[in-house]
């Protein structure tokens, strides 16, 4: 039997949490469903990639084309040293800003770089990595957590940025969230979206499960508590199915302030507990 759309043992779940308040009150409450259509999406270095990273493997560097688009997501692959070569491509940002709002997503980034592209971007976005085994592990560099935060605060002297850390990168264990959410209660962010891994065919990590409901839970209650002063988001890149309806309903539940591409039940859910609601039609981080 469907409840508004998800299953009984759903609502028995969230009635349990809302029992044991674990939730805040609901009422009044405003949440943002992203449907980015508006937003296009440009790899400036079309599928090549020198990290070829096991959960990526360049199946997420593509074009999309939308002749309404309004912004521009701008991504890459990158070189041996984690960076988007995003200098070699200036001209492409420049002429792209005439058209567009630009999002562009810049790996580890030196700041004269970020001072080279910041006339042309409307807002940077950035992986936070903060466990050195998962920066070995996945994406195979020789550097360091310090290097990821030293690139976010050049990011941030120069730019907007949208701090994005992944729950589960680490072959869907967490490793790193907690310390990143720290990390920027320390130096502060306008806004931080979390994402969930993604076991992708194509992958060496395609048969692995991603990480359980109850830990990607447990990790963006942390950064809602911890990250008052941020908006927090629950981005376009999470598992689909019952695990997306699932943790769907807990963010609502949780007061995260975005949702990309939401599951029906949740908006459903929101609807129907006295939440305001708003739809958005670009990147979540603009």
């Amino acid at each position: 039997m469907l409840v508004f759309g998800w299953r009984r043992r759903d609502a028995k779940y969230v009635g349990e949490k809302l029992r044991m308040g674990a939730f805040k009150k609901t009422d009044g409450k405003k949440i943002d469903f992203v449907y980015p259509t508006k937003t296009a999406k440009v790899s400036i270095t079309g599928r090549e990639c020198a990290l070829r990273c096991p959960h990526c493997n360049t199946n997420f560097l593509r074009d999309i084309v939308r002749s309404d688009a309004k912004s521009c997501l701008v991504t890459g692959g990158c070189n041996d040293r984690g960076e988007v070569p995003l200098l070699e491509h200036i001209d492409t940002l420049r002429s792209l800003s005439r058209s567009y709002r630009l999002i562009v997503h810049t790996g580890l980034i030196q700041e004269e770089s970020v001072k080279a592209i910041s006339p042309f971007v409307q807002v940077a976005s950035f992986n936070l990595i903060c466990d050195e085994e998962t920066i070995r592990e996945v994406y195979g560099l020789e550097r360091s957590v310090e290097d990821y935060i030293e690139s976010y605060r050049s990011l941030r002297r120069h730019v907007k940025v949208v701090p994005h850390i992944t729950i589960g990168l680490k072959r869907g264990k967490i490793a790193g969230e907690k310390r990143a959410i720290e990390v920027l209660d320390s130096i502060g962010a306008e806004a931080v979206v979390f994402n969930v891994l993604v076991p992708t065919p194509g992958t060496l990590y395609e048969n692995l499960e991603p990480p359980p409901l109850s830990e990607v839970a447990g990790i963006l209650k942390e950064a809602k508590e911890k990250l008052q002063k941020s908006s927090v988001y629950l981005g376009c890149m999470r598992p689909k199915g019952e695990y997306r309806k699932r943790i769907d309903q807990e963010a609502v539940l949780l007061g995260i302030d975005r949702i990309v591409m939401p599951s029906r039940s949740a908006v459903i859910f929101a609807e129907k507990n006295g939440f305001t609601t708003g739809r958005r039609e670009e990147c979540c981080a603009i």
